[in-house]
C-alpha cells in the first residue's frame, strides 16, 4: 500500500513538472518566427514543436496510469 502511494505521488509530481514544461515550451514557441530563409530558426521551431508533442504524449501516459 505504501509503495503504491509513493508511485502515485511520483507520477503526480512528474505530471505537474511535465505540464509546466509544456506550458513553458508553448510560451517559447510564440516568440519564434522563422523566416523562409532562416533554416536554423526553422529547426528550432521544429524541435520545440516535437518537444511539446513528446511532453503531451508523456502526460497522456501518466494520466492513463493514474486513472
Amino acid at each position: 500500500m505504501f509503495e503504491e502511494h509513493g508511485r502515485m505521488r511520483s507520477m503526480e509530481q512528474a505530471r505537474y513538472h511535465l505540464a509546466r514544461a509544456e506550458s513553458e515550451l508553448e510560451a517559447a514557441q510564440r516568440f519564434l518566427d522563422p523566416r523562409p530563409s532562416d533554416e536554423e530558426e526553422k529547426a528550432v521551431v521544429r524541435a520545440v514543436t516535437n518537444a511539446r508533442t513528446c511532453l503531451g504524449d508523456a502526460l497522456e501516459t501518466i494520466r492513463a496510469r493514474l486513472w
